[in-house]
């Protein structure tokens, strides 16, 4: 469903993305735009299918990327979102404002935290494949890899801050079930 709020597309498919058994009817994806890749990386830590471009490329290439790949266009310009029906006009420009926008309009589920890769977006993999000298293994109980880009992670403080952060952020919806 498309509505038009506030002199902007939105697209209101994520009103109801929940099925009654606590399943996603779908995954809804995204590419957010040149000026939020904070909130592109945020958005990955929580589990959502969140592109962002390395390249400084045009608004219509956003539009035919975003058109091509069934992704809900994320940006702070306004002008750019008027021009695509599917995209979602980010009115902060503050990270925890962001979050809570994104967040509101869809709950992120705490079983797909970390799941994704901050660098690519990929679907991380449990395993130390060739992390070895990021870490050191007698302190680390789990590792986890993007196999698309290699990176590694595991738990440490920064995880902890990051889930603290969103904690307090309050943007797990107190009803989900684990």
């Amino acid at each position: 469903m498309i509505s038009w709020s506030g002199g902007l597309w939105i697209c209101a498919a994520w009103t109801t993305p929940w099925l009654r058994d606590g399943r996603r009817k779908r995954e809804i994806r995204y590419l957010a735009d040149n000026m939020l890749g904070r909130l592109a990386r945020y958005m990955r830590i929580m589990g959502y299918d969140t592109s962002y471009p390395n390249l400084e490329i045009s608004d219509s290439e956003l539009i035919e990327i975003s058109r091509a790949d069934d992704r809900v266009l994320l940006s702070r310009d306004k002008q750019l979102c008027s021009r695509y029906k599917q995209s979602i006009y980010i009115i902060s420009d503050r990270i925890d404002e962001q979050i809570i926008q994104i967040t509101n309009l869809e709950r992120p589920r705490k079983e797909f935290l970390f799941s994704r890769c901050t660098i690519c977006n990929g679907v991380l993999v449990k395993g130390d494949h060739n992390c070895e000298e990021e870490y050191d293994p007698r302190k680390i109980d789990t590792v986890y890899h993007c196999p698309n880009c290699g990176k590694c992670y595991w738990e440490g403080t920064h995880s902890h801050n990051i889930l603290a952060k969103l904690e307090s952020l309050k943007v797990y919806n107190e009803t989900q079930t684990e």
